[in-house]
């Protein structure tokens, strides 16, 4: 029994490590994807994007980690049940709801600033995109630390 403990104890803090490496990842990668846009000096541009790859791979790397471990995860009864419980699952629903109340409060403050300022139409998206996929990854973090 031990040894389960053990193994489940060990997963969790797996899946919470590649959850801050994905965090880490994606809005490193997808912060200077955006803000890139906004810079005019070569310099910092290329920073940026040196930046902005160092975050994709980031991504990309905690991503296939992530998945990897979720299949080994669903794939033992056992460990999923005992990683994927009733708080596992309400700290799921909760970030989700960080989430989309944070794409509706984005969308309503960039409504309004395009009463004043006409905004294109990508920046827009990609603003509620960041903030979209980053709120419930940094919720996750912050509801499964506990």
């Amino acid at each position: 029994m031990n040894m389960s403990i053990s193994l489940i104890e060990q997963l969790d803090k797996s899946r919470y490590n590649l959850i801050r490496w994905l965090t880490i990842g994606w809005t490193t990668w997808f912060g200077a994807f955006t803000v890139k846009d906004w810079i005019d000096n070569k310099l910092t541009l290329g920073l940026l994007i040196l930046i902005g790859l160092v975050g994709w791979i980031l991504f990309v790397v905690s991503l296939v980690n992530f998945l990897r471990l979720s299949g080994k995860v669903n794939a033992d009864t056992r460990l999923k049940e005992a990683l994927n419980n009733e708080m596992h699952q309400l700290y799921a629903y909760k970030s989700f709801l960080w989430g989309f109340a944070t794409v509706i409060t984005v969308i309503c403050i960039l409504l309004t600033i395009s009463l004043f300022y006409n905004m294109p139409a990508l920046m827009v998206c990609k603003i509620v995109l960041f903030f979209g996929i980053s709120s419930p990854l940094i919720a996750g973090l912050i509801y499964n630390k506990g």
